[in-house]
């Protein structure tokens, strides 16, 4: 009898623990959560952060090649590098001096980069907003709905690209037009390809590269 109470004992402690870490696991190389936010820590190095229905945070000075999640916002804090930043519904918040190689995306978000920081490809929202505040993207800003900020000397290597929204011709009304400003001592290289009518507005010692678009506002 003892020897079977023993027994018993061990595969209840053995399935709690499988429970208590299956929300959440970590093995020093990757986070993932379902339910709830992940953070990884001030300068410690992971190969992924992710989770589903929670916030991804990435504390200052952290190494993470992938941050991802679904239903949650991405904070990235300064001086921080990334890999590749991504969320479907939430937004990305990239702090001062912080690096992502690759690209930087959500759906239905807004992004902002503070000073210095910078994205070695892509800048990408369908939904939100993109706020550049003297960093830098090397590749394209892009955008179907959002507006566009680049203030203090924020620099864009590869252009803009605000595309058409799909089944957008359907005479139900007037869409807002987005709007686009480029600060006096901002830099957009590359062409701005505007797929839809917007507004921009680009002050004077700005600079910018060829603007393609039929129905182009300018203020």
């Amino acid at each position: 009898m003892k020897l079977a109470t023993v027994i018993v004992v061990t595969f209840l402690a053995l399935v709690a623990w499988g429970a208590s870490t299956s929300a959440v696991s970590g093995d020093g190389r990757n986070v993932s959560k379902v339910n709830g936010s992940v953070t990884a820590a001030a300068g410690e190095t992971y190969d992924k952060v992710s989770a589903v229905n929670g916030n991804v945070h990435i504390e200052r000075g952290a190494t993470v090649d992938e941050a991802e999640t679904v239903n949650g916002e991405i904070e990235i804090e300064d001086d921080a590098k990334v890999g590749t930043v991504s969320t479907v519904n939430g937004s990305l918040d990239i702090g001062q001096g912080a690096a992502v190689s690759r690209e930087a995306s959500t759906v239905n978000g807004s992004v902002k980069l503070s000073s210095r920081a910078r994205v070695g490809g892509d800048v990408s929202s369908v939904s939100g907003d993109i706020e550049l505040q003297g960093a830098e993207v090397d590749g394209k800003l892009i955008t179907n709905n959002g507006d566009i900020e680049l203030t203090d000397g924020a620099h864009v290597r590869g252009g803009i690209h605000i595309r058409k929204n799909k089944g957008s011709n359907w005479g139900w009304g007037q869409e807002d037009k987005p709007e686009v400003h480029i600060c006096s001592t901002c830099v957009v290289e590359g062409e701005l390809r505007f797929d839809r009518p917007v507004k921009l507005r680009v002050d004077q010692g700005g600079k910018i590269g060829t603007v393609i678009g039929e129905e182009v506002e300018r203020r």
